[in-house]
């Protein structure tokens, strides 16, 4: 039914929950500090951490079922650097939902919450390794060519195999233009 990879589509769920949960925490903190919301609310904070966490232990594995496949086209030595940064990942979220469960049962912790945002904010710096090298992978080592039908991975090597777009729309535009 689908024969394509997972990883390359369910890596993206912990990049954006990571990456959302900073702004979050932050509109939140402030949110009940300014008595605007009750401390319940949190509750979304501790969730969203959940959810980063556990996208990010389904987006890991799912690379590791990749990895052999790949290993055929793009150096272990660079998949590594990939690996070990994505890695960290699950951990980071971890941490962060287990800060969140504390925002969400001490009573009046403003600076715990504040604490979480923070380091949510500083846990960016892993999650953006992580994508960086994971985007090397692809556009720069042809990490995607490993998932290619064989033919079309030996017409790729030789030269032969160009992606032929419909040109249609792009000379109707230049007939516009004149």
């Amino acid at each position: 039914m689908f024969d394509l990879p997972l990883h390359p589509i369910v890596v993206h769920f912990p990049i954006v929950l990571g990456s959302l949960l900073p702004f979050l925490a932050l509109l939140l903190w402030w949110a009940i500090k300014k008595d605007h919301l009750q401390q319940q609310v949190w509750v979304l904070v501790t969730v969203m951490a959940l959810a980063y966490g556990a996208t990010a232990i389904v987006a890991v594995e799912l690379g590791e079922k990749d990895e052999d496949k790949v290993e055929e086209i793009v150096s272990e030595k660079v998949i590594e650097e990939h690996e070990e940064a994505a890695e960290m990942i699950p951990w980071v979220a971890g941490t962060l939902f287990l800060v969140s469960i504390a925002g969400l049962v001490k009573k009046n912790s403003h600076s715990l919450r504040l604490g979480l945002a923070v380091l949510s904010l500083v846990a960016l710096i892993p999650l953006v390794s992580a994508g960086h090298t994971g985007g090397e992978l692809v556009y720069q080592y042809g990490a995607a060519n490993a998932h290619l039908p064989t033919d079309k991975q030996a017409m790729i090597e030789s030269g032969k195999f160009r992606i032929n777009h419909d040109d249609s729309e792009k000379d109707k535009d230049k007939d516009d233009d004149h």
